[in-house]
């Protein structure tokens, strides 16, 4: 089985790692979409347009299911590529907003790109960030420990008040070890959602 995945750089690679670990068996071909990065600060009509030639691409490569790991990309055009593909299986990321509130009493962070915060309502206990060029940001730092530490400084001095952060952006993953509070991400929940396609489309 050819598993697809897209996103605007290097965000969506630690969705792939977690795909890979819980779905190890299948082939991944990963378009690493960089030509059009960041694509949180685009108009949704332009970032449907990029998504829907993407999920084109990986289909006519042969894809039977695709991921669409970036969080902006699930949110502007996922039920529009469902509705070009009814017959394929498309999975998007979602911000793990509903496991932080489980598991903190208190505010949550959720930071995200522009498109994301405004695309969805969240509950009163989310502070919702909107970091326009953060996505940026982190794919000009990436591997570089020093400047994704400092960046990560940066912008949690921003906000207070929160017990937990959700990122919900796949670049922002990668501030991840220098986030002093309990963290959620959603690449987990993809590869769980990828197993369970998969499981239903090979007959388990």
């Amino acid at each position: 089985m050819l598993i697809g995945m897209f996103d605007s750089g290097a965000g969506g690679l630690n969705v792939l790692n977690a795909c890979k670990k819980t779905v190890p068996r299948a082939r991944y071909l990963y378009l690493d979409d960089s030509a059009h990065c960041p694509y949180g600060n685009k108009p949704k009509e332009e970032i449907e347009r990029i998504a829907l030639r993407n999920a084109k691409l990986l289909f006519d490569a042969g894809c039977d299911v695709i991921v669409i790991a970036c969080n902006t990309a699930t949110a502007a055009a996922a039920t529009l590529i469902r509705k070009t593909y009814p017959d394929k299986a498309v999975i998007g990321i979602e911000p793990a907003v509903r496991p932080a509130l489980s598991s903190v009493g208190g505010k949550v962070l959720l930071l995200a790109t522009p498109i994301t915060a405004g695309l969805r309502k969240y509950p009163d206990r989310v502070i919702v960030g909107a970091e326009e060029t953060l996505a940026a940001e982190i794919e000009a730092a990436y591997p570089n420990a020093e400047k994704l530490e400092a960046l990560a400084e940066k912008t949690l001095e921003k906000y207070s008040g929160y017990e937990a952060v959700v990122t919900g952006c796949t670049h922002y993953a990668y501030l991840i070890p220098y986030i002093r509070a309990p963290v959620f991400d959603g690449a987990d929940g993809v590869a769980r959602r990828l197993k369970a396609v998969t499981d239903k489309l090979t007959g388990g």
